[in-house]
């Protein structure tokens, strides 16, 4: 054969390939879609993923069927989906926690979360609520910061697990607060949330859809909120940085499909997702829950995550996040 069969050959090849993908992307999706969700029901991912499932699967004409998959601070759930094959089918919720923290502060990670995924859309923002038990001395943040000191390093404060964000920004308010605290890590929000609402724990950065019912019971003390803005759900909520200032955070989540998924497949989640979270209903609904939706490009998710793996990797040598 000559050399100029064996181009031909493989200019061939690759023409026939890509007609095979181009295919497959205009069948997609031919089955359900799996979207999984690398915490536990009733979290903030949890929400969000069935919330938009309803929305996204009528657009597919498939079912969108939701998996939870928790444990190791989403590590489990996430790696699972950097395993699965790369045709669209199996999704994951990622957020700033499991694709930028995990990768800062557990060197033993099992996927990478730039080379294992390709971004598929951003999803939007979750917005947290810090409150402490109704028996904490403590109405507003001045009080609590006082209260914190006071306990000379012994106040608790529970979390997803290592690495989440209520973790990551509980230390950040220590460290601007000037006070330490003891770190009690759960398996998933929620059941740090009824250990803070039983008082086995003083107090805890909260997603605002788990902490809202047993705020307007009283049972919990609604601070503050970390964000740079007031929430429209709690707008009486003062937040940190009107105490702090400069103080602000953001936690967002995205949706990502294993690495080497054909992009025409991408883009056609993308572009279904995309006009999903355009829905006035679904926002508004998402909106209740403590979640502002917010689409975008695959890209500008790429760029998100590897600006907070940086981020992070400063961060981490300032507060104490230890795994």
């Amino acid at each position: 054969m000559s050399k100029q069969q064996w181009i031909r050959g493989i200019g061939l090849v690759a023409a026939g390939l890509m007609a095979a993908m181009s295919a497959m992307a205009q069948d997609f999706p031919v089955r359900p879609v799996k979207v999984v969700v690398a915490s536990v029901p009733g979290s903030a991912p949890d929400v969000l993923a069935r919330v938009l499932a309803e929305s996204l699967g009528p657009a597919l004409k498939q079912p969108v069927l939701v998996e939870n998959k928790p444990g190791a601070g989403g590590g489990i759930g996430v790696d699972s989906v950097a395993k699965s094959p790369a045709d669209g089918y199996t999704l994951v919720i990622g957020h700033d926690g499991t694709m930028a923290m995990n990768a800062v502060i557990n060197p033993k990670l099992p996927y990478d979360p730039v080379k294992d995924f390709v971004p598929v859309s951003p999803l939007g923002f979750n917005e947290f609520v810090l409150v402490a038990h109704s028996s904490v001395p403590a109405r507003n943040l001045q009080q609590l910061l006082a209260h914190a000191k006071a306990r000379n390093g012994k106040m608790t404060y529970g979390s997803a697990g290592p690495g989440t964000p209520n973790h990551v920004v509980m230390e950040q308010l220590a460290k601007a607060g000037g006070f330490t605290a003891v770190h009690v890590p759960y398996k998933g929000g929620p059941a740090a949330t009824q250990d803070l609402v039983g008082g086995q724990i003083e107090v805890m950065i909260s997603g605002i859809s788990p902490a809202l019912p047993h705020i307007r019971s009283g049972k919990l003390i609604a601070i503050a909120v970390p964000q740079a803005v007031r929430s429209q759900v709690l707008p009486d909520v003062p937040t940190i940085g009107e105490l702090l200032p400069g103080f602000a955070v953001k936690s967002w989540f995205g949706m990502f499909a294993p690495a080497q998924t054909p992009p025409a497949v991408v883009a056609r989640l993308n572009r279904e997702i995309r006009a999903a979270l355009e829905q006035p209903e679904l926002r508004s609904r998402l909106q209740q829950q403590g979640i502002a939706t917010e689409g975008g490009t695959g890209e500008a998710l790429a760029a998100q995550v590897s600006a907070d793996i940086a981020r992070y990797r400063v961060l981490a040598t300032q507060i104490n996040l230890n795994p």
